[in-house]
């Protein structure tokens, strides 16, 4: 069923009743996307992860969700879907190509869609001033068209206030917070350590300290000399010297239950950050545990994602395989 969706919609989670809503609302069925957001209203957790899904399949039918704000003006999670595919739209406008390489045609669709999206999801926030979900949405915009620089870091705030532990409110946080955008590597690290102080195990925040060393190590292959860039390439030295502190938080999640929506993406972070390392075993417990679907972050770095996340398990299963082989020579 995933099939039917359109590239933009991530489906690295595990929730049927999720997917079939994106599915019906490409179709062009709001009624079941907004009967589906009326029953997670009390989960914060899977209300994110829902209009994160539902706007990303809403940008497909984008002027039927326009015209269904236009005739229901206070509907909030009418508005709430609206802006969230307005967000997308940005993005899919922007493209996915550096700043250097993407035209002032990309540059127009993402400033206009963003505008958009800011305003219908001001609207939801002035309707509902208690609700995360508009502060938490409106992360995307301020990472791809901030109105201005410290933008990213207030809404945040706003999010935090709500409910402190939204793990993609957070991970928007992080990109914000890197150098290749509005930060520097002290403000990512600095955040993606404090984000992950005393939750319980298996909460998925412990993911952000990989997120954040992958996002060093792409800086040092993509923004550095070329020497530079071959050495980290080949060896992967700086995520060698990292190992310690993503052991410690892999172990945090690996303790869990895994009952948290973004579980899975969570693992797979983990699993792209050892699949780097050719880790094997930690990558084979994360690769476990992470669902069937690959996310686009942080595989995407790589290439095709769905590629490289089979690329993933393919390497574990070699590798289990030599494993038996050798233990099946060994038995008398």
């Amino acid at each position: 069923m995933v099939s039917q969706l359109p590239s933009c919609v991530g489906t690295d989670f595990d929730d049927d009743e999720l997917v079939n809503a994106a599915v019906s609302l490409v179709a062009g069925d709001i009624d079941s996307a907004l009967r589906l957001l009326a029953l997670v209203r009390a989960d914060p957790h899977r209300r994110e992860l829902a209009f994160d899904v539902l706007g990303a399949a809403g940008n497909a039918v984008l002027p039927k969700l326009l015209d269904a704000a236009e005739e229901h003006r206070d509907d909030v999670d009418l508005l709430l879907l609206l802006g969230s595919a307005q967000s997308v739209a940005g993005w899919e406008s922007r493209g996915a190509a550096g700043a250097n390489r993407t035209s002032e045609e990309q540059w127009t669709g993402l400033r206009r869609f963003s505008a958009a999206a800011h305003r219908t999801l001001q609207r939801a926030a002035e309707l509902d001033p208690a609700d995360v979900q508009p502060w938490a949405l409106m992360m995307s915009m301020a990472v791809a068209m901030p109105e201005y620089r410290r933008e990213a870091a207030d809404v945040h705030d706003e999010v935090v206030r709500r409910v402190p532990d939204l793990f993609n409110a957070s991970f928007r946080r992080l990109h914000a917070a890197c150098a290749k955008w509005y930060g520097s590597h002290e403000e990512m690290y600095g955040f993606a350590r404090g984000a992950v102080e005393g939750l319980p195990d298996g909460h998925p925040m412990p993911a952000l300290i990989p997120a954040a060393h992958i996002e060093m190590q792409v800086y040092l292959t993509w923004k550095t000399s070329f020497a530079v860039r071959m050495w980290q390439g080949v060896t992967r030295s700086y995520l060698k010297k990292q190992r310690a502190e993503v052991d410690a938080v892999s172990d945090r999640l690996l303790a869990g239950s895994d009952d948290h929506p973004r579980s899975p993406w969570a693992h797979q972070i983990f699993a792209d950050y050892y699949y780097r390392l050719f880790a094997t075993d930690r990558l084979a417990a994360h690769l476990a545990r992470g669902g069937e679907r690959a996310s686009q972050w942080p595989w995407g770095y790589s290439g095709d994602a769905a590629a490289e996340f089979a690329r993933a398990h393919a390497w574990v299963a070699r590798f289990q395989d030599r494993w038996e082989s050798r233990s099946a020579r060994r038995t008398p």
